[in-house]
């Protein structure tokens, strides 16, 4: 198999996880502002707070935050410093992109492994007001550094395949 029908493989494959990781953002953010709100109007207006919704919450935004972190990898929307870069020729830039999709495939090789076994070690802790067991939030990080490895895998071989020489468009850096 070649690096071209790879990376179409591999983007064909990205268009699915990336409309649910969409879909959960946009979830978990409308659940969140539910439960939120409704944590208020029973604090304050009923004077009798719930027991669960702080404990949901709090796992709902670890889930948010890590996946808005694989959103903002995939739309290339965490800030980079492109003061050096912007300096070096094409070639030169490439390397850099190239070197720095590694370090970030490394990373997320790394950040899902250990979310496995972090998961593995919080399946016998259970949150103390729903029961929901602690390994369902630590979990994102294995589900995030998975779609942060496909979105990896991507760019680089979009960076290397021979098309992205001859201008097709390769990814860039944002500023």
């Amino acid at each position: 198999m070649g690096a071209s029908s790879l990376l179409t493989l591999l983007r064909r494959a990205e268009r699915p996880i990336s409309f649910l990781l969409d879909v959960t953002s946009v979830g978990l953010l409308a659940a969140l502002v539910v439960i939120i709100f409704q944590e208020v109007v029973m604090r304050y207006v009923f004077n009798s707070p719930g027991k669960w919704s702080e404990e949901l919450a709090i796992a709902m935004l670890i889930w948010f935050g890590y996946l808005g972190i694989a959103v903002g990898y995939r739309d290339d929307r965490h800030l980079s410093l492109t003061f050096f870069s912007d300096r070096l020729p094409a070639t030169g830039q490439k390397i850099l992109l190239v070197f720095s999709d590694l370090t970030v495939l490394a990373f997320c090789l790394l950040m899902a492994w250990q979310g496995v076994k972090v998961a593995r070690l919080d399946a016998i802790n259970t949150m103390p007001a729903t029961g929901i067991a602690m390994s369902w939030v630590s979990i994102v990080l294995t589900v995030a550094g998975c779609a942060m490895i496909l979105e990896g895998a991507i760019r680089i071989l979009a960076r290397l395949a021979p098309q992205a020489s001859k201008g097709a468009p390769a990814p860039e850096a944002s500023e």
